[in-house]
């Protein structure tokens, strides 16, 4: 064997040495760094829940002084909060049941509104959109038994805000056989009307706020 063959043969040997020798360190710098992640990653679940606690006990008592209320949850850009609830106008003009498709698509439903603070919330959003048309689907309908009015989630209607002063509903036939057997509210007066549910409207679609983190 030539010398030149036992030189490049001994730093060949040197490499290879010298590279078993850093892999041992680094597996372990490695494995510590997964182990302190893996122990951070608790902790943050821990210290998450417990803000969701301190949170909701703040907000809580903060009903019953003079505390600012703050929220605990929040909503998509561009849709409406009101309690742990989000709102979204769309201006899309489409029937009531691909209107009801069009707010599962985006992971919500057409709007279950039962409070006058939603009311309120939904006539600010649909005044400053503007525009000629008043009326939005919400997700109220009695297509399945007359004058049996349910939510898309098939719970009873329990408070209503049809507008008394037109006798709604009065499933009108004018707009066909089969009458009115869907609601629109309009978002002026914060009133229901029931209507056909071939006509076409802009939609409300609703989904539960997410958690702030």
């Amino acid at each position: 064997m030539s010398p030149l063959t036992v030189t490049i043969l001994c730093v060949l040997m040197g490499l290879l040495v010298s590279e078993i020798s850093c892999e041992a360190p680094k597996k372990e710098v490695q494995k510590s760094l997964e182990n302190e992640a893996a122990f951070l990653k608790v902790r943050l679940a821990l210290m998450k829940n417990h803000y969701k606690l301190l949170c909701h006990q703040f907000s809580s008592l903060a009903q019953n002084c003079s505390a600012p209320a703050i929220r605990c949850t929040e909503c998509p850009d561009g849709w409406l909060q009101v309690e742990d609830q989000c709102f979204f106008l769309s201006t899309e003009r489409l029937d009531f049941s691909t209107s009801a498709a069009k707010c599962k698509d985006i992971g919500a439903h057409l709007a279950i509104l039962t409070t006058r603070e939603q009311h309120e919330a939904v006539e600010k959003e649909g005044r400053r959109l503007g525009g000629h048309y008043i009326f939005y689907w919400i997700g109220l309908s009695d297509a399945t038994n007359e004058g049996d009015w349910r939510w898309m989630d098939n719970s009873m209607l329990t408070t209503s805000f049809w507008n008394v002063h037109k006798s709604e509903p009065d499933n009108h036939t004018s707009g066909g056989p089969d009458g009115e057997d869907c609601a629109v509210v309009d978002s002026h007066s914060q009133s229901w009307y029931d209507v056909p549910c071939g006509f076409q409207y802009p939609r409300i679609c609703q989904k539960a706020a997410d958690p702030l983190i």
